[in-house]
Order: structure tokens, then C-alpha cells, then sequence
């Protein structure tokens, strides 16, 4: 039975609501790690890696939670936060990118490569790795891959270790949100987040056995529906609505991570016997 697990996008805030999720079914036995194919887009995809590694996501919670107390007595974190304020010409980009999707208007897709490519990122490249540097050792799992903008050819990828280059920058390269971040090599070409033609890319679930998808923010309703059409057994978790007001628009703000791995984490216990039924049945 094949298997896969789609994580979608979510800034910051949703890297710690996908990391206390995952907690949560692990602390009730249930872990994922088996999946046949995981593609992570954006924050999904610096968590999306965990899960392929077998990490034990429960520690990442601990360390949000040490974070949490550094940050209320003044102390600086890693959890990095951005002004998305000076993102304002970025996000019209990434509007008209996710309009036109993976695979519509290769203009647009140029355009945000070539915007991506001349940006001052916020954050320098050796400051952006170093973010990763817990999968410095760790082997790119044959699972494992990441949703990516090609800024050399302006073709989204689903990148995975047939590239080459390390599991850090791959993932790294998931994640790097253009103007935020900069571009990463991995093989022979430069890669932005994928997040900026899809926040999902629910519809690359089609085609296994089962298809397990984890969203913090809606996508294309188009992929939804492909997949529905496509008679492929799924089932699509959605980050609670109340606890969406709760955490704000902004996606962002790191203040606003460290509860969020909590809510994440109840949620993931409320979630797991409905989770394990579906992916062990």
C-alpha cells in the first residue's frame, strides 16, 4: 500500500502548529514516518523533513517552549520574524503566482524568479542554513521532497536527493520565501519556496493508496478537487478555525509561534485515533 503526505505552508506560526501536530500523534503512537512519498511546501517542508527523519517531534516542542520563556524575559530566539510590511511588493508577486499556479503563466513564474534573484534578502544566506544545521548529518530520505520554484529554468519542482547537493540546503531551498530569503543551490540550479505558486500542492497526493494532507492555510480549491475527481482515498486535516482567529493574519510573527506548537500539540492528540484508522486501515 503506497502512502504519502502532503504538508502545506504557514510562515512561521505554522511551522509551530505542523511541529506540535505531529507531537501530538506521536505521543498517541502514531508517527508517519513510513510515507512513501512526503512533499513539504514552505514551513511544511522544514517539518515535512522531520517526519521523513523519524525526529522526535515532541523535542521540538520543548524547544518552542524554552524559546517561549526566553522571549517574555527579553531574550533573542531562532525563531526568526518578519516584517512583513516590507514584503508588500513580494506578496502582489505571490498573489498573482498563486492566480496563475504550478504550471500556468510562465511570465509570472519569470517574473518572481527574476525578482527573487535581484532582492536584498532579509536574512543572509549563512544565517538562513544555519536555521537547518540540526540536519547537517542526516541523509536526504528517498521520501522526502520539497516544493520549489526553479529561478534558472521558472518551473516549479518537487526536489528531492535525485538532485544532489545536502538534505540542509534542500530543505532550506523549500522554505526560503523570496525577499525574505535567499535563493539556495541544490545540484545545478537556485530554488525558491514553491509556497509562492501554491500554499499546498494537495493535488501531487494523487495517484497513492492513500493520501494524508496537513493544512494550515486553504490553497487552489482546484487541487482539492483534482484530487476528489481523482478517486484517490485521502484525508485532509485543517488547522482548527478558532485557533486560526486566535493566532492573527500574519503568519509571520514568531510571537505568536510558541503558542501556536501548543495548540498544534492538542490538536495532534485529538487527531490521532481519526488519523490512524485512515493511514493504517
Amino acid at each position: 500500500m503506497s502512502r504519502a503526505l502532503i504538508c502545506g505552508g504557514g510562515g512561521s506560526v505554522g511551522t509551530a502548529w505542523e511541529s506540535g501536530w505531529f507531537a501530538g500523534l506521536q505521543q498517541q503512537g502514531v508517527w508517519l514516518n513510513d510515507a512513501d512519498f512526503i512533499l513539504g511546501t514552505s514551513a511544511g517542508a522544514g517539518v515535512g523533513v522531520q517526519v521523513a527523519c523519524g525526529h522526535d517531534m515532541m523535542a521540538q516542542v520543548e524547544r518552542y517552549r524554552a524559546a517561549g520563556k526566553r522571549a517574555a524575559a527579553g531574550g533573542t530566539t531562532a525563531v526568526l520574524n518578519i516584517d512583513s510590511d516590507d514584503q508588500s511588493g513580494f506578496r502582489g508577486l505571490f498573489e498573482r503566482g498563486q492566480a496563475s499556479g504550478r504550471n500556468g503563466d510562465v511570465a509570472v513564474r519569470k517574473e518572481i524568479s527574476e525578482a527573487a534573484r535581484a532582492a536584498v534578502p532579509a536574512i543572509e544566506l549563512e544565517a538562513f542554513l544555519r536555521t537547518f544545521k540540526y540536519l547537517a548529518n542526516e541523509q536526504w530520505p528517498a521520501s522526502y521532497h520539497a516544493a520549489c520554484l526553479n529561478i534558472d529554468t521558472f518551473e516549479f519542482e518537487a526536489i528531492g536527493s535525485d538532485l544532489g547537493g545536502s538534505l540542509q540546503n534542500g530543505v532550506a531551498a523549500g522554505c526560503a520565501v523570496p525577499g525574505v530569503y535567499p535563493p539556495i543551490q541544490v545540484g545545478k540550479h537556485f530554488y525558491v519556496d514553491g509556497g509562492c505558486l501554491s500554499p499546498t500542492s494537495v493535488d501531487l497526493g494523487i495517484g497513492y493508496d492513500k493520501t494524508l494532507v496537513l493544512l494550515v492555510v486553504d490553497g487552489p480549491q482546484q487541487e482539492v478537487i483534482d484530487l476528489e475527481a481523482s478517486g484517490t482515498p485521502h484525508l485532509i486535516v485543517k488547522l482548527d478555525p478558532e485557533v486560526f482567529a486566535k493566532l492573527g493574519p500574519n503568519f509571520m510573527d514568531a510571537s505568536m509561534a510558541f503558542q501556536a506548537a501548543e495548540y498544534g500539540l492538542e490538536q495532534g492528540i485529538r487527531d490521532a485515533a481519526k488519523v490512524k484508522d485512515f493511514w493504517s486501515n
